[in-house]
């Protein structure tokens, strides 16, 4: 289910993971660690006709699971963008089998780069019934659902390799911890 969108790292993506490395270099185990070591970059795309869209901007991780359960043709991904203001948040979307990014609670544009973990539906689902989260559903990699209720599993161990989703193209190897110089200064996280 692995395909390339495109070759080239964009520079919202470099600023988008440099971001995530600078934050996962302040230690701990979270959730930046886990989208850096299993995570991949998938291209923003425009939101299908025909699929229903939930346009809820507080509740993006059930949107994209409920989206993904619906759908055989969509993924469940968690992860983090970067916004055109260069706002840096955790979020959860849709990837299709291309690795593009469709995402079910944001319009189109808002976000400029993604860079996120497609997760199995099943595994999904058995970490909600673990975690109590069924109902209001914070996503897999929040912090206080890990610290609370699973025990760090998920960011000490990462997602187990027969959940991960191979969706989108891999995290660049050398991204530089700030903005490349072409950046403008409202990219930086």
């Amino acid at each position: 289910m692995s395909t390339t969108v495109s070759a080239v790292t964009s520079r919202y993506e470099q600023v988008l993971v440099g971001a995530l490395r600078a934050r996962a270099r302040r230690g701990g185990l979270t959730a930046e660690a886990v989208v850096l070591g299993q995570g991949r970059l998938q291209a923003p795309s425009g939101w299908p006709a025909g699929l229903p869209r939930r346009s809820n901007d507080g509740a993006c991780f059930p949107n994209a699971w409920r989206i993904a359960l619906r759908s055989d043709r969509l993924a469940y991904v968690e992860g983090f963008v970067i916004e055109a203001d260069g706002t840096v948040a955790r979020h959860a979307w849709c990837a299709d089998e291309h690795g593009r990014a469709l995402d079910p609670t944001w319009q189109d544009g808002r976000a400029l780069a993604y860079a996120g973990v497609g997760m199995a539906t099943g595994w999904v689902a058995a970490v909600q019934w673990r975690t109590c989260t069924r109902t209001r559903f914070p996503g897999v990699l929040d912090p206080a659902v890990q610290h609370a209720r699973d025990a760090d599993r998920v960011l000490t161990y990462g997602v187990p390799v027969e959940a991960l989703l191979p969706l989108g193209r891999r995290l660049p190897d050398r991204v530089p911890h700030r903005p490349p110089k072409t950046a403008s200064a409202d990219l930086v996280a």
